[in-house]
């Protein structure tokens, strides 16, 4: 027989059992869509983070003053000794307060407004590669500031927009320090990097945030690196440094650690597919072994009217194959769907959620997950549905194969 015969008479023994076959792919169907759903979405949440990652660049490494340590000039000046260390940013942060402007106040709050940021501000497009300025020019004064994205947009109706040339106040928690500022430019939308959020930063000069500080320390440093290759020595010698008066991130590391937790939560969620695979195996033998009994008579009048040993074996598993290819299809565009579905539901922060900085909180636009979709991931889940469905079908094929006409 021909192989398109083998399908053939599979495909009709399939339809004469239409509600059985329905079940049966339906069983198949869970396996190759968790496959493809979990696969997708960790594919593209792996994506989003090292993109977010590496927004800074992989050659940063960031330094955060603990506690009461002096991180002052002198501390920068040795650490742009260290050796791969190609450029120091010491910076302010001022995360509590007050801002007024236009009338109103509001709190800053790393998790629900804005924040402060002091930043040599001619430096401001090394620190932040691509950053675009949307209206002004950025002037590094101590009487004006650069507002992000969401300061001069803001999305709350509570919070006041910023616009180039308007005058705001901002006061550091218990009024200990208050200073005015200029707008003097506003910046396009970024998006969320690795430590902190631009859109939602006012950046002022250094200057500007020792006087809101009300101290010389700095409250840490970006450290531009030589190359991305230096960072984990460079993380290293800070550490031995100065031990615990300091905290040091490098991308690099942190892109290494997400990975490996996303690749063990994969192995997770493999697991979790094999399982589902295993019972569609069992439903599947299971199924074929009863159509093989209840078809005896069947087989034993094609075998007496010239069919061969491995043409009812071929037919049977032509019908496991059906099955698998079916399900395997229906499965992969569950799974796609259910991957979209899943990226929806990851996406966006709470209602009245607002983010801050140095990873504190989603950003306010959300964090988009796209799914990774590719013919690999497709021909995946539609394979392991066959394969298994194959398998689960050879037992039942082989013994039906070896019924003789007078004893069917």
């Amino acid at each position: 027989m021909k192989p398109a015969e083998y399908v053939r008479f599979a495909w009709s023994a399939l339809r004469d059992r239409r509600l059985r076959t329905v079940l049966t792919i339906l069983g198949i169907v869970v396996g190759p869509a968790l496959i493809t759903a979990l696969n997708a979405t960790t594919a593209g949440l792996t994506q989003t983070i090292i993109s977010n990652l590496e927004v800074f660049g992989t050659d940063l490494v960031l330094v955060q003053r603990v506690g009461d340590f002096n991180f002052d000039e002198n501390i920068v000046a040795q650490i742009s000794q260290i050796e791969g260390v190609k450029k120091v940013y010491p910076y302010y942060l001022i995360a509590s307060g007050e801002i007024r402007t236009r009338g109103k106040s509001f709190a800053m709050d790393p998790t629900r407004s804005y924040t402060v940021l002091a930043v040599d501000l001619k430096n401001l497009d090394e620190l932040f590669p691509n950053i675009r300025v949307n209206s002004g020019e950025i002037v590094d004064n101590p009487t004006f500031a650069v507002v992000g994205y969401s300061a001069w947009n803001p999305r709350d109706p509570d919070i006041p927009p910023i616009d180039v040339s308007s005058l705001f106040t901002v006061s550091t928690i218990g009024g200990g320090a208050t200073r005015s500022f200029t707008v003097s430019a506003r910046l396009d939308r970024y998006g969320q990097a690795l430590f902190l959020n631009p859109d939602n930063q006012i950046f002022v000069s250094l200057e500007a945030g020792r006087l809101l500080a009300n101290r010389k320390s700095f409250s840490g440093a970006f450290i531009r690196l030589t190359e991305p290759g230096v960072s984990d020595q460079v993380v290293i010698t800070l550490e031995q440094r100065y031990g615990e008066n300091i905290r040091a991130f490098s991308i690099t590391a942190i892109a290494e650690t997400v990975q490996q937790i996303i690749g063990t939560l994969n192995v997770f969620f493999s697991t979790v597919a094999s399982m589902s695979l295993l019972v569609a195996f069992l439903a599947i033998m299971t199924t074929m072994f009863t159509s093989v009994t209840e078809r005896i008579r069947e087989i034993g009048l094609v075998k007496a009217l010239g069919f061969k040993t491995r043409d009812v074996m071929f037919t049977f598993l032509a019908e496991a194959v059906i099955i698998g290819l079916i399900g395997g299809i229906i499965g992969t565009a569950t799974g796609v769907a259910a991957a979209y579905g899943l990226s929806e539901v990851f996406t966006g922060p709470p209602e009245e959620t607002r983010p801050g900085t140095f990873a504190q909180g989603p950003p306010p636009e959300g964090v988009r997950i796209t799914p990774v979709i590719n013919p690999e991931l497709i021909l995946t889940g539609v394979s392991v549905a066959v394969l298994v469905s194959t398998l689960a079908g050879l037992i039942p094929a082989y013994r039906a194969s070896r019924f003789e006409p007078v004893e069917a």
